[in-house]
């Protein structure tokens, strides 16, 4: 994918030292300048037994400076996305030094700086060996343990030559900007690897404010953004109002992007907004511009599949050890070997705003807690999405709630969670119950613990009763979806409708169509308010009272309509067409 290895060939000899690497406030670092500061931390690296290294750094351009002094020294850097206490405990036990910004720790070396005229930074250093031991990412696992995932120079420079001939020529020598950690393997990539591979200088510092991203913009002939969906969902903006400077990317990942943050990012930066999909484990997967299409598309040389059992995502990819097809975490329907759309996790590691966090590793560690007897987190999803609590606290604690009131005990828990846990994903809602809700086979289902948050019981009776059973779903085509379903004798539409002969409503019927449609086809489908009318309705033959049916479901973006059909085989009980005023733009 790439011309030899360029990560291997950065610090060989230039013929252009003077080009600039990196902006750190108003000066700029040029490549003879990153030359020397690199073979300085690998003389003082090298004084150092250790071969693998923790490292943590706020400053890209000195963070990429000793990766490459490790590099050389070879080492192998281990990265923290922070320095939790929780966090320098756990790498301690797997490293023998700390470089970067680290208290003393007994025992164990910390290296803040190196020298800063080290000696022989003349000469022609040789490149780096592709196959040395790199970096070693930080990671949650499925289990809730943090995952230590291991990576190959030449697993970083495949990925790097796929976005290179991805993306190389339109980003050309545009300044690289950031509003993300390159501590973590997003940033890693994007704001150092990528633009040092591609001869762009990136800016040092993180831009933890809109502003500073804006500030550095204005003057220069071109620049790329490199954020997440926090960030674009949070830009401070005016209506209509446009970005200074000049964008030639915006890139996005750790989280999918809401379509209406993609048009905003589109219409206010002067460019689509580009997605990336990938983990520490896989690298990166796929990309897509919402704007322009929603299916997401797989960089060069990946290929994807779906498990018809679990409808896992299966991979297969260079940036993989294995051959063999590589099942992921998330569930999809394929369209292509290169096309697919996620349906959500399979497993229990969540995102919130952009930080990935274990619930299982959340409800061991709210276990150990004296007040705790019995937990479960979950995720909840409305204006914002947050995590949530569900708790049985030990007679004791049951007192002290009741006489210091909830929010001193709640405050209590959440400090006890803050030191293996980074603030943003820390609970924000939080429920005491007397038992955890479980169903007849003994099963907490996710769903009877939503419950617990909505704002009145009755609208948690009302959610039970109101929505068929989903069996299973399957896409047809990209504007296709088919979803079977059951018809509970319990829903509150057969009371009264009709007496000895209850018969499901055909406005439910219509409702249920556009309320699927809305689930499955998101932002693709017309919003409500532009609904226009109903065209060639049918109810045939009436649904009762536990019957299972299939609901077949067709958009035409091109018609701005929604074709429904209840069906059972050749039995069909409903169709019809909803019909929306404009047209919708095709997938």
């Amino acid at each position: 994918m790439t011309e030899s290895p360029r990560l291997a060939r950065i610090l060989c000899a230039d013929s252009a030292p003077e080009r600039p690497v990196a902006r750190r406030g108003n000066d700029w670092l040029t490549r003879a300048d990153f030359r020397q500061r690199a073979m300085a931390w690998q003389a003082a690296t090298e004084q150092v037994p250790a071969s693998r290294v923790g490292v943590y750094f706020t400053d890209a351009y000195e963070f990429a400076a000793a990766l490459y002094g490790l590099w050389y020294a070879g080492k192998t850097a281990l990265l923290m996305g922070d320095r939790l206490p929780a966090t320098v405990d756990l790498v301690a036990g797997h490293v023998g030094a700390f470089i970067g910004e680290f208290d003393d720790r007994p025992g164990l070396p910390v290296i803040s700086s190196p020298a800063d005229k080290p000696k022989g930074t003349g000469g022609t250093l040789p490149a780096l060996d592709p196959e040395h031991p790199a970096v070693i990412v930080l990671t949650s696992g499925s289990t809730g343990a943090p995952k230590m995932v291991p990576m190959a120079l030449s697993q970083l420079d495949t990925e790097v030559g796929m976005h290179e001939q991805q993306w190389g020529a339109m980003a050309g020598r545009s300044l690289v900007i950031g509003t993300v950690s390159h501590q973590h393997i997003y940033g890693l990539v994007w704001r150092v690897l990528w633009p040092l591979a591609g001869g762009r200088p990136f800016v040092s510092e993180v831009c933890r404010y809109a502003e500073d991203a804006l500030a550095l913009a204005e003057g220069e002939s071109s620049c790329v953004l490199v954020t997440t969906p926090t960030h674009l969902a949070r830009w401070p903006h005016q209506p209509g109002g446009r970005a200074p400077g000049n964008w030639a990317m915006v890139v996005s990942s750790t989280a999918p992007l809401a379509h209406r943050h993609s048009e905003f990012g589109h219409g206010y930066f002067g460019v689509p907004v580009t997605e990336l999909f990938g983990s520490s484990e896989t690298g990166g997967i796929a990309w897509r511009q919402q704007t322009i299409d929603d299916v997401w598309t797989t960089l060069e040389g990946i290929d994807v599949s779906r498990d018809r059992d679990t409808g896992a995502l299966l991979l297969k990819s260079p940036l993989l050890a294995e051959d063999d097809w590589f099942e992921t975490g998330d569930r999809a329907d394929v369209y292509s070997h290169r096309r697919f759309r996620l349906l959500g996790r399979l497993d229990r590691i969540a995102k919130i705003e952009g930080k990935r966090v274990s619930l299982s590793a959340m409800e061991n560690r709210l276990s150990d807690h004296e007040a705790v007897r019995e937990v479960r987190a979950l995720v909840l999803t409305g204006k914002r999405t947050e995590t949530a609590v569900v708790a049985v606290l030990e007679p004791f604690a049951r007192d002290r709630l009741k006489t210091e009131g909830k929010r001193v005990l709640t405050r209590e828990l959440r400090n006890w969670l803050s030191g293996h846990f980074e603030s943003p994903v820390l609970p924000r809602r939080w429920r005491f119950v007397e038992q955890l809700p479980r169903n007849a086979q003994g099963k907490i289902p996710q769903y009877y613990l939503e419950t617990l948050f909505e704002k009145t019981a009755a609208a948690s009776a009302n959610a039970t009763t109101r929505h068929p059973v989903v069996l299973k779903h399957w896409w047809q085509t990209e504007h296709q979806v088919c979803v079977r379903l059951r018809v509970a004798p319990e829903l509150v539409f057969f009371q009264g409708h009709f007496d000895g002969f209850p018969v499901l409503p055909g406005v439910v019927q219509l409702n249920w169509a556009e309320a699927f449609a809305r689930k499955y086809f998101g932002d693709r489908l017309a919003c409500r308010n532009a609904f226009s009318r109903m065209e060639a309705v049918k109810f045939q033959e009436p649904i009762r009272p536990g019957r299972e049916l299939s609901m077949a479901l067709t958009l035409e973006p091109e018609r701005s309509r929604l074709q429904f059909r209840f069906h059972d085989g050749e039995t069909v009980f409903s169709s019809g067409r909803m019909v929306f005023d404009g047209v919708q733009e095709p997938v």
